[in-house]
């Protein structure tokens, strides 16, 4: 059985990518659903503070290009936001404002995000909305979004293996409750749009609702992150 490691990791998307985008260049219809393929939102860091994860890169990602790019960025995306670059970013001022109601100064929110943390998505697929993403795969004849969704399982659950992050924030509630399958629960908790689990190796899973880019309870939120990452 070949070792995990991240090389192998990345090849093996970038070659099953490549795949999935020539069928999909290939439909008219798939084709104007989609944007690219884009894995990472941030540095590629072993052993982080966080791991942000969210469902897929929304089209308005500057990657929107229709290729695929599986290379780490140079800093996290929500830095577009905390740099002035990019003001209208919603998650980010979102994410943000959470982490300072727990108690965290921007200074001390900047290093954390950038120097200390790690963000990518489940899908990779860049799409208008959530829907798109089968919408757009479903369009193939031999290859269904069932397939994705596995090698899309698959490939999250290696990026945890190989990354080891302390806590795992779940970027919505389907991200939450796949995330959670993926190894045994010693506790968990959810309620008022927001919850989190407990691994027997002492990795934390947080995680909330949200309606398009807005979080439905930073306020409890705030509180899981005071709790497990302010500490």
């Amino acid at each position: 059985m070949e070792i995990l490691t991240y090389q192998n990791w990345s090849d093996d998307i970038k070659t099953s990518l490549t795949d999935l985008k020539n069928k999909l260049d290939q439909n008219e219809i798939s084709k104007s659903l989609y944007g690219g393929f884009y894995v990472w939102d941030s540095k590629y860091i072993e052993n982080p503070e966080i791991m942000f994860i969210g469902i897929n890169p929304g089209n308005g990602n500057p990657n929107n290009s229709g290729k695929v790019i599986t290379e780490p960025e140079h800093q996290i995306s929500y830095m577009e936001f905390l740099d002035g670059e990019n003001p209208n970013y919603r998650l980010a001022i979102e994410t943000i404002k959470s982490f300072e109601m727990a108690g965290f100064s921007i200074p001390e929110v900047k290093e954390l995000l950038n120097e200390k943390s790690i963000k990518t998505n489940f899908y990779y697929l860049i799409t208008k909305n959530q829907t798109d993403i089968s919408k757009c795969i479903n369009q193939l004849d031999n290859y269904s979004f069932n397939d994705f969704w596995q090698k899309s399982y698959e490939w999250t659950g290696q990026l945890i293996e190989l990354t080891n992050p302390k806590v795992i924030v779940c970027e919505g509630k389907s991200v939450f409750d796949t995330i959670l399958d993926y190894d045994d629960v010693l506790e968990t908790e959810w309620k008022n749009d927001c919850g989190y689990c407990i691994r027997p190796s002492g990795q934390v899973i947080i995680g909330y609702n949200r309606i398009f880019s807005n979080i439905k309870n930073k306020d409890g939120f705030s509180e899981l992150i005071k709790r497990f990452i302010k500490k």
